[in-house]
């Protein structure tokens, strides 16, 4: 399902397939998760929305659905061909997807309001994860909102996902979001918050402090 690439991490190759494991991971909750991430992203109409390692760009659509004709939905992935299957189905023309790691996004400056970035991290690999948050930080503008995300499934799901992923132990020893708040707070964000959601997933959501003037 995934090309182990060194340098960018796992970059999906096979999209079918990638459905396929969200469909069972989820079991048909994905939309129902889908909505609680832009809820909580504080994505509202008008804001420009980043989603980092964006796959099938479900999340994409879901945040420029709520950003709306006025606000912007950018998805960015190191995979060229997700990037080239969203842009050519998605043709909303507030909707962009962009080829690029989340360790060295190809983006501006304080470009974006809200920012997400979901079952992603522990693909980077560990010793390019600061460089990816240290990213986040510079394109997110101040007084922006961060949500990142990852698997915190129960351990009845996780037997099951360790049977279809065919791996022994843990597979998700490495998937809690909560690793990653001291990093988050090392950058400078703030307002740092966990969340279990019921759909078997960590959420936690940071603020970039307002600039003063």
């Amino acid at each position: 399902m995934f090309v182990d690439d060194a340098g960018t991490g796992l970059v999906i190759a096979g999209l079918r397939r990638y459905n396929l494991f969200t469909a069972v991971f989820f079991l048909g909750r994905h939309r129902r998760l889908l909505a609680e991430f832009v809820t909580r992203s504080g994505a509202r109409p008008g804001s420009r929305a980043l989603d980092i390692g964006c796959g099938p760009g479900k999340l994409v659509r879901a945040l420029g659905a709520a950003v709306g004709p006025n606000g912007a939905a950018v998805g960015v992935d190191p995979s060229a061909t997700a990037v080239a299957d969203n842009s050519a189905r998605d043709r909303a023309t507030h909707h962009r997807y962009v080829v690029g790691p989340a360790q060295s996004l190809p983006l501006s400056d304080a470009e974006f309001d809200v920012m997400t970035c979901t079952f992603v991290m522990h693909h980077i690999p560990e010793s390019q994860r600061d460089a990816a948050i240290a990213e986040m930080w510079r394109v997110l503008r101040p007084g922006g909102r961060l949500l990142l995300a990852d698997a915190s499934p129960t351990p009845r799901m996780r037997a099951v996902l360790s049977r279809f992923l065919g791996r022994g132990g843990d597979p998700f020893a490495d998937a809690d979001i909560r690793h990653y708040t001291d990093r988050v707070e090392a950058v400078g964000f703030t307002d740092l918050s966990y969340t279990q959601s019921r759909d078997q997933t960590g959420i936690l959501t940071a603020l970039k402090p307002a600039a003063h003037h």
